[in-house]
């Protein structure tokens, strides 16, 4: 017997074939496409939708109410994720407004296009992807070089390129109210900020 598609295995299969359409693909190749930087915010949103479904079906242990109180529903977790899609699309806006394409990136450090790619491969720089194409966030070069500390910062950040970008450039309390990579950009400043970003890693809590 054939089962009952839940609403978000159906949201997921709609995003998925506005995606790739309607051919055979494998799932090397799926999983390349979902997890591609460039994945629109639906596509994320309906699979990780998809995938809190499955958790939550195979989950035995119960929240104390008494101290969470009730656990929101189904369609207010969905509800919630809806709502941060106009956020992490006004973000990506306001993040490539400030970016260099790898010809522009390459010129200003005096490489080859060739040389950022591999940077951004292995894990030297950041790039946003804008549907095939890397854009590298500004924030990560300074004057004709990249930050110091850019690749340790890279590797020990707990995200990916966008939120990364953001906590870089956005001012922090921990660092007197400068940014990250205003911090990076000065004398001593590495230390300074890869034990704020360890900070926010799972294993500092």
């Amino acid at each position: 017997m054939a089962s009952t598609a839940t609403p978000e295995a159906e949201r997921l299969a709609d995003e998925l074939v506005k995606r790739l359409g309607e051919r055979p693909i494998s799932p090397r190749k799926l999983a390349v496409e979902l997890a591609g930087q460039d994945a629109p915010p639906a596509l994320i949103g309906a699979f990780d939708a998809a995938l809190s479904r499955t958790a939550a079906a195979g989950e035995t242990d119960s929240l104390d109410e008494a101290l969470w109180r009730q656990a929101p529903t189904d369609e207010e977790l969905a509800h919630a994720r809806h709502a941060t899609y106009p956020a992490l699309q006004d973000a990506m806006r306001e993040a490539l407004s400030d970016t260099l394409t790898r010809e522009q990136a390459a010129q200003r450090l005096g490489v080859t296009p060739q040389a950022i790619s591999k940077r951004i491969t292995s894990g030297g720089l950041v790039a946003l992807r804008r549907g095939r194409v890397n854009r590298l966030p500004a924030w990560q070069f300074h004057e004709d070089r990249e930050l110091p500390g850019l690749k340790q910062l890279i590797a020990t950040y707990p995200g990916g390129a966008l939120s990364l970008t953001r906590w870089a450039t956005s001012p922090s309390p921990d660092l007197d109210g400068a940014t990250p990579a205003q911090i990076l950009a000065r004398r001593g400043g590495v230390a300074r900020v890869l034990e704020t970003a360890e900070a926010l890693t799972p294993s500092a809590w």
